[in-house]
């Protein structure tokens, strides 16, 4: 089951840093973006230990950007680009999440991010198997310092967040994901052509006249060749 919690909290943080990802991207200054590699399941009936998690191998100088310590105090490193990039994330989904989602360690190899630790606030949050600890998320609004990066996605600071937070939504984000929908919903070319006239409409009113002209003329004629008899 610890294999299985891993490839989930892993592949979640990596859809939401996807999501993230591509908020950068359009960002002119913001240079290379972060990627979570994904982490598989793989089934071994055969061997004592049946469930491992395979994932890509990185070549390089491993880093741990974040690590949460035994306090539950999360030490964020914010020397290198990367790093900064790292604080960012972690504060761009605290807020995608309302506040209830933070990523505590984040490792890996330059942009690219595995073996991802998570909190929630309460316990049960998106089916999550993890114990609530609210104190993390306190710690860290009081300790985060929104850097270059958090400026450049236009992240609001988490003192003033914290004191405005309410249930509701997740934020409205530039996210291109939400923006597809809405402009799926509202500018169809179908609710457009329904929109305007049809076109049948000024045969049908034609032909109802030259019928009712017809018919007219008929009576006349008939009315006629009575009074003519």
């Amino acid at each position: 089951m610890l294999c299985i919690q891993e490839c989930k909290i892993q592949n979640l943080a990596r859809e939401y840093c996807k999501i993230f990802s591509a908020e950068a991207r359009v960002i002119e200054n913001f240079g290379p973006s972060l990627e979570v590699i994904p982490v598989y399941l793989m089934y071994r009936p055969a061997n004592t230990v049946p469930y491992a998690t395979v994932e890509t191998d990185l070549t390089g100088v491993f880093q741990k950007y974040s690590i949460l310590d035994h306090t539950g105090r999360i030490e964020m490193r914010a020397g290198s680009e990367v790093e900064q990039k790292c604080c960012a994330l972690q504060h761009w989904i605290f807020q995608w999440t309302n506040g209830n989602l933070l990523l505590t360690r984040l490792e890996g190899v330059d942009t690219k991010i595995t073996n991802v630790g998570i909190s929630v606030k309460s316990t049960g949050h998106q089916g999550l198997s993890v114990e609530g600890n609210p104190k993390v998320f306190e710690q860290f609004v009081s300790q985060h310092k929104c850097n270059y990066f958090c400026g450049l996605l236009g992240l609001r600071s988490l003192k003033v967040m914290d004191s405005l937070m309410m249930p509701a939504k997740p934020k409205g984000s530039r996210s291109p994901l939400l923006q597809r929908k809405i402009a799926a919903g509202s500018s169809s070319p179908q609710t457009g052509r329904k929109a305007g006239s049809s076109p049948r409409m000024p045969r049908k009113a034609e032909q109802d006249s030259r019928a009712y002209l017809q018919k007219s003329q008929e009576e006349t004629e008939e009315t006629q060749k009575t009074t003519g008899s």
